[in-house]
């Protein structure tokens, strides 16, 4: 007698994914929920300091004495800059290739930089989106834990009378099965069972742990079955 049975293998690589994704989950909820609105509370703290003078992105990214004036802003509640937040400024920078009409494009930079410094660093939908993310990884977490918890009670067992076992559906006679389509074998060691009565039944070597000796059994029974 052979039995399959859930390959021991697949199933942790497969939780690992799930654990994964729900740790995804986690941090998604903690940067929507906790991180990101309390950065968000320390730039309306920061923002009287950052509006109260007309400086450039360069001046305010300028280290002098160890230190940038953003970051001086930001110490005075003993945080660092927001990551986010020196992106943004950086990206408003004057390009030192840009050679007509810097003192425009630098004025209407510096106005940008004011937007910018008057909105959150997070804005409502980057904290709708971690909500999204969040439930997302939930599900492809779930999905990963469902697969395997979907086959670890399946047994497919081969003996001198027959198919069995909840894998089978049931009792399946050696002459019920009408072919096997061999193609996937080789390869993914995948072989699909087409019976009598119409029904297909696949038989999945990296799922299910014994397979191979379970289909040796059957084509031992069933000579004409076998690879040509």
């Amino acid at each position: 007698m052979a039995e399959a049975k859930l390959n021991r293998e697949y199933a942790i690589r497969v939780l690992c994914v799930g654990a994964l994704m729900w740790g995804v989950c986690l941090w998604s909820i903690y940067d929507g929920k906790v991180a990101w609105p309390r950065i968000n509370a320390q730039m309306e703290t920061a923002r009287p300091d950052l509006l109260a003078t007309n400086m450039t992105a360069e001046a305010w990214m300028t280290y002098e004495d160890g230190a940038t004036p953003l970051m001086r802003v930001f110490a005075k509640q003993q945080v660092q800059v927001p990551k986010k937040l020196i992106k943004k400024v950086g990206e408003l920078r004057l390009p030192d290739r840009v050679t007509e009409n810097r003192d425009a494009q630098r004025a209407a930079l510096t106005k940008r930089l004011e937007e910018v410094f008057q909105g959150p660093v997070y804005s409502p939908h980057d904290l709708a989106g971690q909500t999204v993310q969040a439930v997302i990884a939930f599900l492809l977490g779930a999905m990963a834990v469902g697969a395997v918890l979907a086959k670890k009670g399946k047994r497919f067992i081969a003996d001198d009378e027959g198919l069995s076992g909840s894998g089978f559906g049931g009792k399946i006679p050696y002459d019920q099965i009408a072919s096997i389509d061999w193609k996937k074998w080789d390869e993914k060691g995948i072989a699909v069972l087409r019976l009598a009565d119409g029904r297909t039944v696949k038989l999945d070597s990296w799922h299910y742990a014994g397979m191979p000796e379970v289909v040796e059994t059957l084509t031992a029974h069933r000579e004409d079955l076998k690879r040509g």
